[in-house]
């Protein structure tokens, strides 16, 4: 752990990631990712409002019996939020902000921060699962289409960074 920020390694938190992704495939039978946990609560609250929601072929595959949070990514991704949570709180790194660039407007901030969040829902609905279970999922289990995947996105970070400078200016 490194004392001055209170942030674990990148190395020593890679080491459990892995340990953790591995520990899933044993025990779960699959590997870890958060997008299916969202589609099961969405699934989930509009058959509570709804029950004939049920019907829905998109909807009826997370709804077994009138249950869709009974599935790992449901657990898996509360303890995401809650680990998170917990461990800022311990660490004191719990604080109500904004992260952007001294001179950039917060609203402007808000908007590209929605915008982008919307586009990665969609896409994510449409690539059927999110890009950190394809890196990981898909790299632990040597798939060429992931490499491919996060070579093509880790390249696209590159070119759109300079885009976006003025967001981030002052940072860190």
């Amino acid at each position: 752990m490194n004392q001055k920020d209170g942030y674990w390694h990148p190395l020593v938190s890679g080491v459990i990631l892995g340990i953790v992704l591995f520990i899933s495939f044993m025990v779960a039978g699959q590997g870890m990712g958060a997008s299916g946990a969202f589609a099961r609560v969405t699934a989930q609250l509009a058959y509570l409002y709804d029950s004939t929601f049920a019907q829905n072929s998109y909807a009826a595959k997370y709804l077994f019996n009138g249950n869709a949070l009974s599935n790992w990514t449901v657990v898996e991704t509360f303890g995401i939020f809650s680990g998170g949570y917990l461990s800022a709180m311990f660490a004191g790194r719990i604080k109500q902000s904004i992260d952007k660039g001294d001179d950039y407007p917060s609203y402007k901030r808000l908007i590209w921060a929605f915008l982008g969040g919307f586009i990665m829902a969609g896409a994510t609905r449409l690539a059927r699962g999110c890009t950190s279970g394809q890196a990981l999922d898909g790299a632990a289990t040597f798939s060429a289409g992931t490499w491919i995947f996060m070579l093509a996105a880790f390249g696209a970070g590159f070119v759109f960074a300079p885009l976006f400078k003025k967001q981030w200016k002052n940072i860190g």
